[in-house]
């Protein structure tokens, strides 16, 4: 039997089956795709730390990289596997972009101002406006944020949780509660190592929140007073006027009068400038051993760093 390869036989085969070949490249290079999707760990609900500015806020130069620099150098915790940044600015679609993400709970913080919306009306401000009223639970309460982390830190640390040694029980119980099955930590090294990471997670939080406690105690952080739909006035946010270098984060501008010569300049500035945290979970004021959102005090370690690294 002939089986010689020759250039016309070739070519009938490319004539009649170049389909098919095209095909089974085709179905290999998706199998391919679909198994690197189905192995690589996706962040889920909680994994990712999203930054939100609003409204007159423009982005400083630093705004671009401080957060991929929490996530490499370790500020965020090992669970936090993705970070982004978005500022929605005062353009047309501005308000519709914002509205898109938080009807799927997006974003963990968000920066804003008390800037004054109205010249009639003193109290009328950007964060009056965006979390006022019947909105007022979109934010957290941070005086209870505050104390549900304190409480937290007691189920890990005992009553005397800023001295007390960790329960290495107990914290490995909510590792595994949390990652027992996620494909990070398949195997039994990867668990034992998942397990010495969440050790760090607990004692870097209990450093955070000392720290950030300690800033609201010195008057390097202040609270931002929101009133519900029922008139009472909530601390909603944390006032950041006091970070001396935070406009290379985020700034405003504002236009000041020469009184001598009637001559605007424009200035920019972040006196007014404020961080609330968004509330993405049923865990406000539930007892510490029943939270389900173990990251939700990610953002204690985020307001260290940002005092850090702008506060002067």
């Amino acid at each position: 039997m002939d089986a010689r390869i020759t250039k016309s036989r070739l070519a009938n085969m490319f004539s009649y089956d170049w389909l098919k070949i095209v095909a089974a490249i085709a179905a290999a290079v998706l199998a391919i795709c679909v198994f690197f999707t189905t192995v690589k760990t996706r962040p889920g609900k909680y994994h990712v730390f999203t930054v939100y500015g609003y409204r007159e806020l423009v982005a400083g130069e630093s705004a671009g990289s401080f957060l991929q620099e929490l996530k490499d150098n370790g500020t965020l915790s090992y669970d936090v596997l993705d970070t982004s940044q978005e500022t929605f600015g005062t353009g047309q679609y501005a308000e519709a972009a914002f509205a898109a993400r938080r009807s799927t709970a997006q974003g963990n913080v968000m920066f804003t101002t008390t800037n004054r919306t109205s010249e009639e009306d003193a109290s009328a401000t950007v964060i009056g406006e965006l979390l006022g009223g019947e909105n007022c639970p979109m934010a957290l309460d941070l005086d209870v944020y505050l104390n549900d982390c304190q409480n937290y830190l007691i189920r890990f640390f005992g009553e005397d949780w800023q001295e007390g040694q960790l329960d290495r029980e107990e914290a490995e119980a909510c590792f595994l509660a949390r990652n027992g099955k996620d494909r990070r930590f398949r195997s039994e090294a990867k668990k034992a190592e998942g397990v010495l990471q969440e050790y760090g997670r607990l004692e870097q939080l209990r450093k955070d929140y000392i720290y950030v406690c300690g800033c609201v105690e010195n008057g390097t952080l202040s609270y931002v007073d929101v009133a519900d739909e029922k008139g009472v006035l909530h601390h909603k946010a944390f006032a950041l006027g006091k970070l001396a270098g935070l406009r290379n984060y985020y700034y405003y501008t504002e236009t000041t009068k020469n009184e001598e010569g009637g001559e605007e300049t424009v200035v920019t500035s972040s006196a007014n400038v404020c961080l609330f945290l968004f509330s993405n979970d049923n865990d406000e004021g539930r007892a510490a051993r029943y939270v389900e959102n173990d990251l939700r005090y990610e953002p204690i370690s985020y307001v260290r760093a940002l005092v850090e690294r702008f506060g002067t």
